[in-house]
């Protein structure tokens, strides 16, 4: 079935040095034990980052597929009848509240093992289409295919440098009102197998998140909270099974 509608992919910056174990796991004994466990504790954060972003962007969008790192939305004018600046404005919305959840999960560097201590360093960038796309339903899953699917994909794979902000195509782009248009600036991007594309570009850089009531506890506080975190959300993994 064939469909128009908005494409958008929030990916989180950061999570391939993130979750970088193997030298660790190819130490003999306990290498490979604490490689499990700090995996489980990226895996944890992303995990909540990622729910973060979805209940901000639901219902306007429609989650379709999580894929490790990253949440792909779609909406379409059978689906709903959202705008260009609807979309504009809950991408502001789950920026913000993926800061504030990096913010309020600051304890768990008092962990002290990799993916706890870089978690400080994630950040998000989202990327947005408007355009053509296929919609099936195999078994009880929603599948999108189609050029459009994937240019939204491959606008991840950039030469961009900063590590958080917004990208959006032209289609995309003239959706918008002229206070919102003026926000990005116009660029072009050599994209696998779409060569050159002329895209829009906002760069956020937002600060290093803090959390004040955080940094006044002690390290020996903030230890047993985080392993109090981690420890509920294995518990509930198993549940889930």
């Amino acid at each position: 079935m064939s469909e128009n509608g908005f494409l958008l992919i929030a990916d989180i910056s950061g999570y391939t040095e993130f979750v970088k174990l193997h030298n660790l796991s190819k130490k003999p004994i306990f290498g490979a034990a604490l490689a499990k466990g700090f995996e489980s504790h990226a895996t944890t954060i992303v995990a909540d980052l990622l729910e973060t972003v979805i209940d901000e962007v639901e219902p306007t969008l429609r989650l379709n597929k999580l894929e490790g790192d990253a949440a792909f939305f779609f909406s379409s004018n059978k689906i709903g009848s959202s705008s260009g600046d609807d979309i504009v404005e809950i991408m502001a919305r789950a920026n913000a509240a993926f800061n504030k959840k990096l913010s309020d999960l600051a304890f768990v560097q008092a962990c002290g093992c990799e993916p706890c201590t870089q978690s400080k360093n994630l950040r998000l960038k989202i990327c947005a289409h408007k355009g053509n796309f296929s919609l099936n339903t195999i078994r009880n899953f929603e599948e999108l295919s189609g050029e459009d699917v994937i240019l939204t994909h491959r606008m991840l794979k950039n030469d961009i440098e900063s590590s958080e902000y917004w990208l959006v195509t032209d289609p995309f782009h003239k959706t918008l009102n002229s206070e919102n248009r003026k926000k990005f600036t116009k660029i072009t991007q050599n994209l696998e197998s779409f060569d050159k594309v002329k895209l829009n570009y906002l760069e956020l850089g937002s600060p290093e998140p803090r959390n004040e009531s955080v940094e006044k506890r002690s390290r020996a506080y903030n230890w047993i909270r985080q392993a109090g975190y981690f420890s509920s959300a294995m518990f509930r993994k198993k549940r889930a099974r």
